[in-house]
């Protein structure tokens, strides 16, 4: 190019196109995350020549212990767009983090000098182990058994559950949930076995079995009558002219003994050691103690002579449709789950459902260690009335249904206690009662869960669930988890009626409320946790009530909870605004979706009177007129509290599917074993 000016010239060169050197690298760190010891993990970065003339590379050098380069030899020329491939490997020999890099040189304009990052952790590899509980298991014909798996080695502690068989395939060996519910087959095949497997999603070479035996259904029918209508225990009982006095015989799971109607019966007869021994191959269903006609079969008494004038002993036992009337005995509960007096035994598996438990001394149905770390586990109280309990003086009773300081049988998951579709009212503790001020008269009382009260007893862990109940002009609180509090065991209470408890005017309690979650007071140890509440109608009968004194009384109070505690799509009316309220309870608060401060406008929301269900069909039609008066006829409430039984199965995960194999009487709640939603 020549530049001019008047006479004056100059020449200067130019060179087009001009040459680019440059390199670039893929990556400025490479991040190899865990890799087990003496096992290898390579990655490859890649260097382009991205410029318009060849690019060389003269070397890469590493540091760091553990890492290798292979690859692409040095020095190299890339010609422009031309790759080369650089393998990075973490090999760590032992455990622990490694850093280090890698540096590249060369004539690039870019990146003359590039260093890339490395960093790597050595594990040592756990092996992946799966166990499965119960090992082995005997199910009958179409019922239900629940498994666990474990796995260790792993943070993927999900398996897949598998059903097969010797001499089945598919469906005819039975069918298992994802969660580990096994179904199995109303025909048992031959032999008649199953295998349960677990196996582990994380590794799928690693499971573990359980064998199932498939049984038949038993079903033998027996008789038993007072003495005055022929019943002795020398009697075959397999007529109704040959019946027993007593259920202390030996029977099956599925059996039946049909009670002759009477009002003579005697609690001698049905207290502790009267009671014979069940044969459950299966461990999922009850013999069954019948009235042939509901609320005919009676025993009234003053003088039980055991801690329930109704007391089963042994495992897999239900009472179905009789009526206990105790005015005296000062010890007892009308309906008891205990474990034999002077022999403790761990028992399990007892139904108490459509009784009436009517002026007992104690509560009406109960069950508690008695210090001897034994108590009745996957006990199941449904469709009861307990009606003016508590009324000894010698002992402060534990309101109408009290569970004191139960024990687990096992851990497997699932509901273990189940008290549904009950009628506590009226009950009130003596004045005085165990020498002083009356403390207790709950409707429902979850009592001690946590177990502290007795020396060497663990906190009670299992699934419990208080579902659909009416709970009404009770002494104390309609609902209590008090005691010791409650801090390992899942609670769930879901739509309850509650209204117009605390009715009892020698007590003065500052936390207040128709439901109240209490944990020992003074003791950040023992706070209420893990109890879930919702979907259920509280409502005081006044800005307070007797029991209070000067407190407000309040439709929910929570004293001593945690954060682990939801109290959330709640109803609560209080006419003085009183509709929550707490106290000691740091990280707790009253969670979404409640709908406080809205009146339910119960029809006519006053005391029942004694329970008179001799011409009813069951406990739900004898407490029509009281069900009536508790539904609130305010359509913003209706979905709330007690909830009218539907004849139809639901989807319930809370639903003990162990009762999906017994014969429950129906309509008492809704049965929860639909398989699918």
């Amino acid at each position: 190019m020549t530049a001019s000016a008047g006479s004056v010239m100059k020449n200067f060169t130019l060179q087009l196109n001009a040459a680019i050197i440059a390199l670039s690298i893929n990556a400025t760190s490479v991040a190899f995350g865990e890799v087990p010891v003496d096992t290898t993990s390579t990655q490859a970065v890649t260097l382009t020549s991205t410029g318009t003339v060849p690019v060389t590379i003269s070397g890469a050098t590493l540091t760091g212990a553990g890492f290798t380069l292979s690859g692409t030899g040095f020095p190299t020329t890339l010609s422009p767009n031309q790759e080369a491939t650089l393998n990075i490997a973490f090999d760590p020999t032992a455990a622990g983090a490694a850093t280090g890099q890698v540096t590249i040189t060369g004539n690039s304009s870019t990146n003359g000098t590039a260093v890339i990052g490395l960093s790597g952790t050595g594990i040592v590899p756990q092996v992946v182990a799966v166990a499965v509980t119960p090992a082995t298991a005997s199910v009958t014909n179409g019922s239900v058994q629940q498994f666990a798996a474990s796995v260790t080695g792993t943070f993927n502690t999900a398996v897949t559950w598998t059903a097969s068989g010797t001499g089945c395939t598919g469906a005819a060996c039975g069918t298992i949930s994802p969660s580990g519910l096994y179904t199995a087959p109303a025909t048992a095949p031959s032999p008649a076995t199953a295998t349960i497997t677990a196996a582990s999603q994380a590794d799928p070479t690693k499971s573990a079995s359980a064998t199932v035996t498939i049984v038949p259904i038993a079903g033998a029918t027996y008789y038993l009558a007072p003495a005055g209508a022929g019943g002795n225990d020398s009697n075959n009982g397999l007529s109704s002219s040959t019946p027993w006095l007593s259920p202390n015989h030996p029977v099956n799971c599925g059996d039946v003994i049909v009670a002759a109607a009477s009002a003579s019966y005697s609690a001698a007869n049905f207290t502790t050691g009267k009671w014979g021994t069940v044969a459950c191959a299966a461990g999922n269903n009850v013999a069954w103690l019948k009235c042939v006609t509901f609320d005919a079969c009676k025993i009234i008494t003053n003088s039980a002579p055991g801690p329930a004038d109704i007391q089963v002993d042994h495992s897999y036992w239900g009472v179905e449709g009789w009526e206990v009337q105790d005015t005296g005995s000062p010890y007892a509960a009308c309906f008891g789950a205990f474990s034999p007096s002077g022999s403790p035994v761990q028992i399990s598996h007892v139904i108490f459902a459509n009784n009436v438990a009517n002026g007992c001394q104690i509560s009406g149905f109960s069950s508690a260690n008695e210090d001897n770390l034994v108590s009745a586990d996957y006990l199941v109280i449904i469709g009861n009335i307990a009606y003016n309990t508590d009324q000894g003086s010698v002992v402060c009773g534990g309101g109408g249904i009290s569970i004191y300081q139960p024990v687990a049988s096992d851990s497997l998951p699932g509901t273990h206690i189940y008290i549904a579709g009950n009628f506590s009212y009226g009950n009130v503790d003596a004045d005085p009662c165990a020498g002083g001020t009356p403390t207790d008269g709950e409707g429902v009382n979850l009592d001690s869960l946590s177990g502290l009260n007795t020396k060497g007893l663990s906190p009670y862990s299992q699934q419990v669930v208080v579902d659909n109940n009416m709970m009404i002009f009770n002494g104390s609180s309609g609902f209590v988890t008090g005691g010791t509090g409650n801090s390992s065991a899942p609670i769930y209470l879901r739509h309850n009626t509650l209204y117009g408890n605390s009715t009892d005017s020698h007590q003065n309690n500052g936390a207040c409320g128709q439901l109240l979650l209490e944990g020992y007071p003074g003791d950040a140890a023992n706070v209420v946790n893990l109890t879930q509440v919702y979907l259920n109608l509280a409502e005081p009968s006044g800005a307070t009530e007797p029991g209070c004194g000067s407190n407000p009384a309040y439709a929910y109070y929570v004293y001593n909870a945690s954060s682990t505690d939801n109290v959330y799509q709640n109803s609560g009316y209080s006419v003085a605004g009183n509709n929550t309220g707490s106290s000691s309870s740091s990280g707790f608060s009253f969670g979404p979706g409640n709908v406080f401060g809205v009146n339910p406008s119960f029809t006519n929301p006053a005391p029942p009177g004694p329970p008179n269900c001799t011409n009813s069909l069951s406990v739900p039609a004898c407490m029509a007129s009281v069900i009536a008066n508790f539904t609130p006829t305010n359509s913003a409430v209706v979905g709330y509290g007690y909830q009218i039984p539907s004849p139809n199965q639901d989807y319930d995960l809370l639903f003990p599917q162990w009762l999906c194999n017994v014969s429950l009487p129906s309509g008492l709640v809704t049965m929860g074993c639909k398989t699918a939603p």
